[in-house]
């Protein structure tokens, strides 16, 4: 509660925290100017991220000076960021030498790392933004901590406190567990084989500990607690465990095993989310019984969270029968409670029921703007974003690898009005949706996700018992404060 002053308080219980009955007029957008629009929506409180990369989160500028202190090298044809050839290869370079002036390797492996000066040649935009991250995995493995930092700092500069940044700290270890896999085994057989072996928790732990390291020197890095505290400080970061839905079911169901137990032992661990491309050929071709293997675990851990890539998908891509199910069996087999893109969504079969599901069950989209654009070529009215909102279907602005995408989450809003139509009542709905439907802990400080209506322990806002609530409950905590930060906003702006 120390972050939440007396003063805010009795501010917050004067102003009854009473939505439908603001008494600040909902600010009016300058749509056609640019440059006053960003500034506004810079300053606008967003509330949270909660479809962000990690490793893609980071601009190429800093796994450049990652692979510089590191002593690695370039490859200057290949244009990736390599340990240095013991046989003297004269593509590969020094990453030091990029610094040097005048070096135009550095322009040129910014663009190879990021979709910087991106122009469709031999290669889609799709293609180009998928195979950045084997081109700076080799840095991207070792820098947690200084990754976290960036991260984190960015969005709390955007006036972002909250964060589900999705990453495996295991770093693949979870590949040791399938030598426990037999051939005709049944899901809960691999299950109890892997449990029973003795080796699940060693991973865990060790996983715990690479997210213990990376917080202290984020906190180190951002001077926490001292005069001289950067953005970032005050923000709540939460991980989702990254799984990889490209690689063989063997593998996939390894991950799962980990990811559910490392979710379970450590609260920081809200979530598990699928990734890699959603139009690669394992990714197609396993969809069915990837889906299964979500609800084997769905069973075994109810209350673990599930947030899934879906509908990543436009014709072309892929055949048109691929369109059809993927947002659909998401949710209604694997149970997910949070959709990642959904971009194919017409195509699917019954989208009206689809949404109409999607509404009652509360299950919500992780919208990305940009990379939708970049990767998909999807934008403008070709977005399915309006009728999301209109089926009444929860919707959060994300974004999704801003670094690789040379974005922003201030960019997401920027879309959002200029691109989409929105206004400032709609984005603000988006914001509280971003801390409402994300997976930090605790009771909510809304009743049934009605932003007039707060929970009952808050029905006096100044009372002891509503300040005991937001305390004992992270999610309360994280919406208390966007609210505050709206209304001081807001009361600038009237």
């Amino acid at each position: 509660m120390s972050n939440v002053s007396s003063r805010a308080w009795r501010r917050l219980a004067l102003l009854s925290l009473l939505v439908a009955a603001s008494s600040f007029a909902q600010p009016s957008l300058p749509v056609s100017d640019r440059a006053m629009l960003r500034q506004i929506l810079q300053a606008m409180p967003k509330g949270g991220d909660l479809h962000n990369h990690l490793s893609g989160s980071i601009y190429a500028e800093s796994y450049l000076r990652y692979a510089a202190a590191d002593g690695i090298c370039v490859d200057s044809v290949k244009l990736y960021i390599t340990p240095c050839a013991a046989d003297g290869s004269s593509s590969i370079v020094k990453a030091s030498t990029l610094f040097a002036p005048y070096s135009s390797l550095y322009g040129t492996m910014l663009d190879a790392l990021s979709m910087r000066q991106f122009r469709p040649t031999l290669e889609s935009g799709h293609d180009h933004f998928f195979n950045t991250f084997g081109k700076f995995s080799a840095v991207s493995k070792t820098h947690v901590p200084e990754m976290l930092t960036e991260d984190v700092w960015r969005l709390a500069s955007e006036n972002v406190d909250y964060v589900e940044t999705i990453f495996a700290p295991d770093f693949g270890r979870a590949r040791e567990l399938m030598k426990y896999e037999k051939p005709d085994a049944s899901p809960a057989e691999m299950y109890k084989a892997m449990m029973a072996s003795g080796e699940v928790q060693p991973i865990i732990t060790a996983a715990r500990a690479v997210i213990d390291q990376a917080e202290a020197a984020m906190r180190s890095n951002l001077h926490c607690g001292t005069p001289a505290a950067q953005p970032g400080c005050d923000s709540t970061v939460r991980y989702l465990y990254e799984l990889h839905r490209g690689v063989p079911l063997d593998q996939l169901f390894a991950e799962m095993v980990v990811g559910y137990e490392l979710a379970t032992a450590d609260s920081r661990v809200v979530g598990l989310n699928p990734v890699m491309p959603e139009d690669s050929y394992v990714s197609m071709h396993d969809f069915d019984a990837q889906m299964k293997m979500f609800a084997f675990f769905h069973q075994q851990y109810p209350k673990i969270h599930l947030t899934t890539h879906a509908g990543e998908l436009v014709l072309g891509i892929v055949e048109p029968e691929g369109l059809r199910n993927h947002i659909r069996d998401s949710v209604m087999i694997a149970s997910a409670e949070r959709i990642g893109h959904g971009v194919d969504l017409t195509y699917e079969d019954d989208a009206a029921g689809l949404l109409k599901t999607m509404a009652s069950r509360h299950v919500a989209v992780e919208v990305c703007l940009t990379s939708n654009d970049v990767i998909l070529g999807v934008s403008g009215k070709a977005h399915p974003l309006r009728y999301y909102l209109a089926a009444g279907v929860p919707v959060a602005l994300a974004t999704d690898d801003p670094g690789v995408s040379r974005d922003d989450m201030t960019n997401q809003y920027m879309r959002a009005v200029q691109d989409q139509g929105l206004d400032y009542a709609t984005l603000k709905r988006l914001a509280r949706n971003s801390l409402e439907y994300s997976f930090a802990e605790g009771e909510s400080l809304w009743t049934n996700h009605d932003y007039s209506k707060m929970n009952s322990a808050c029905a006096d806002a100044s009372s002891s018992s509503c300040k005991s609530f937001v305390a004992a409950n992270t999610k309360a905590r994280i919406e208390w404060r966007l609210e505050q930060r709206l209304r001081d906003f807001e009361a600038k702006w009237k």
